[in-house]
Order: structure tokens, then sequence, then C-alpha cells
């Protein structure tokens, strides 16, 4: 397609925050280096979930050249803020929302990247890789190992979703809001929003892509959209991993559960299969080393959580915030 026939759009990018300050100052500084892609009117947004504007002149004063916004959402809970964003976003006028995370930094090109493959695919929601990189600090032999894990892990996911793409099944990809970019339509046509009733669960990014998916509606998968998330020491460890797989877990149960998923009522074999699998992973890891300790934690989270979901708890994995 010729630059003269392509229709000029108007693209919001949104990042939730809260209590993040130094990360959320890493992720402005890349967005401001971001190259805008052609035909494209760009703003920009943060909401930051809290009871008061604790970052507002850490965003305002980072604007510079950016057509920058601040939002304040009050109501604890990402889906509220979430929804505030795409909010934003339609009053605005936008064709397409972004969204990343506020612990993340986007590659220089991510923009360009994305809207590319918006306009190649005309997928109405669109995914991308994230990579792993380790902290500004030294880090213990036990920690190195998990981060070599977590690369490993995000390396890997990003290769499915390459090659499913690839393949034409890219309703297999679960497009999350690390790496994202939806077209109105969704939010105007199709009247998705993304689901508060367990606003602390997480999950709720998944959620809408399984509505998306259910409704066989367009996605697709920007490979050279990269975007990069610093892991902080505190999420290096045994008991974070094993703890964020059991609440990602628990949610997606819950989710399964109250939509009627038939695989959510014939959990128990599953279960007892996930169980032994979690035994092979732990008697492999003196072989596997960092990715096999990976591993261990999040099969053993996955577990628990189902186990948790059976006995009706719920998830909490964004009561209580990592990073700086």
């Amino acid at each position: 397609m010729s630059s003269n026939s392509m229709p000029r759009l108007r693209l919001c990018v949104a990042a939730i925050t809260r209590q993040r300050p130094v990360m959320l100052k890493q992720l402005l500084a890349s967005w401001s280096a971001c190259e805008m892609p052609p035909l494209t009117d760009v703003s920009f947004v943060v909401v930051e979930n809290a009871a008061q504007p604790d970052c507002r002149d850490i965003v305002l004063g980072a604007a510079g050249g950016l057509n920058l916004d601040y939002r304040l959402e009050p109501s604890i809970g990402i889906p509220f803020a979430r929804n505030r964003a795409v909010a934003h976003a339609l009053e605005t006028g936008a064709d397409l929302v972004a969204f990343v995370d506020d612990d993340e930094r986007v590659a220089k090109d991510w923009l360009v990247e994305l809207v590319a493959e918006h306009r190649r695919s005309k997928a109405l929601l669109i995914g991308g890789p994230v990579e792993a990189q380790p902290p500004a600090v030294p880090l213990s032999r036990w920690r190195k190992a998990i981060m070599r894990g977590v690369q490993q892990r995000f390396r890997h996911k990003a290769v499915v979703a390459r090659c499913q793409n690839a393949a034409g099944r890219a309703d297999r990809i679960t497009v999350v809001t690390n790496n994202w970019l939806a077209h109105r339509d969704l939010f105007v046509v199709h009247r998705l929003r993304f689901d508060e009733r367990d606003p602390m669960s997480g999950g709720s990014d998944a959620a809408f892509d399984h509505e998306v998916t259910r409704l066989g509606l367009t996605k697709s998968w920007a490979d050279r959209a990269m975007v990069y998330e610093t892991m902080p020491p505190s999420r290096l460890t045994f008991s974070y991993q094993f703890r964020r797989a059991r609440d990602q877990s628990l949610a997606s149960f819950t989710r399964k559960r109250r939509g009627g998923d038939r695989r959510a009522a014939s959990l128990v074999p599953l279960l007892a299969y996930r169980l032994l699998a979690t035994a092979a992973t732990a008697l492999a890891v003196p072989i596997r080393g960092g990715p096999g300790v990976l591993a261990l934690a999040r099969a053993s989270g996955w577990s628990a959580g189902r186990i948790l979901g059976l006995l009706g708890s719920r998830s909490r994995l964004y009561a209580k915030v990592t990073g700086e």
C-alpha cells in the first residue's frame, strides 16, 4: 500500500501506573525517544491508579514534545484503570489504542512496527514480544539462575507466537497489555471492556483476549515491535514466581468457571497429571538449572492456584506492587 493511499490514523498510547515512579520515568523517557509512525497522529496518556495524584508531576514534567495527558483513577484495581484509559482514548477520537506496562521500556521503532502490522493485517487486536532484562544491580547466583529462566520463558513465548501467526493461527495467541494494540471497533462496535468483577486478581487483559477470540475477531502479532521489561531483584525469587503463577492460575480458573468452561468442571484429572509433571520437573532441576527452577516454581504455583480455585478462593495478584 502506497503512502498516498493509506488512511490517516489517530493512536492513543496508554500506560497504567501505581507506586512505580522510577520505572515510570524510564517508560516516559522511552516514549520520548519513539519514532512516530507515518500518517499517524499520536497521543499518550498515563492513568495513575491511586487515591492521590502521586505521579502527576512526574508525568507532566516528562511531556516535553509529547502530546501527553495524565488521568487519575481512584478506584483501586487494574481493570478500572485500563477502562479509564480506553474511555480517554475514545474521547480523543482514537482509531487505535496501545497499552504497555509502567515497568517496561519500548524500542525506538515500537510504534512504527505496531502500526505497520495493523495496516498490513487489518487485525483488531495485535500483540508483540517482551524481552526480560536484568536489573542494574548485582545479583546473587540464585537470582541470576532464575533470571536466565525468565529470559528463556519470555523468548519461548515470543517464538511460539511468531510461529502461530505465520501459520495463520493468531487466534491461539494470548495478547495481553504488556505490548498491545487494539482497534476502536473492539470498544465501539463490539462493546468490549476489561472485566471489573475481580479488580485485584489480574488477568482482565487475558479475559479481554478470550472474548476477542470467542467472537471470532481478527488478531495478529507484531514480532519486531519490541518492549523491554527490567526484572527487579524482588521478582527473581522462587517464592515470587510461585505466587505469580498461583495467582494467574487462580484468576484463569475463576474466569473459566464463571464462563461455564467445561474444562474447569473436569479439573481433577488434569490436576493429577500436572502434579505428576511438577514432580518430574523437580527431578530435572539439577540438569536444567535456572530454567528448571523457574519451571518448578510456575508448575507448582499453577497447581496451587487450581486447588485454591476449587476451594473458592480469589486471586489478589495486584494487591502488592513490586518494582520501584
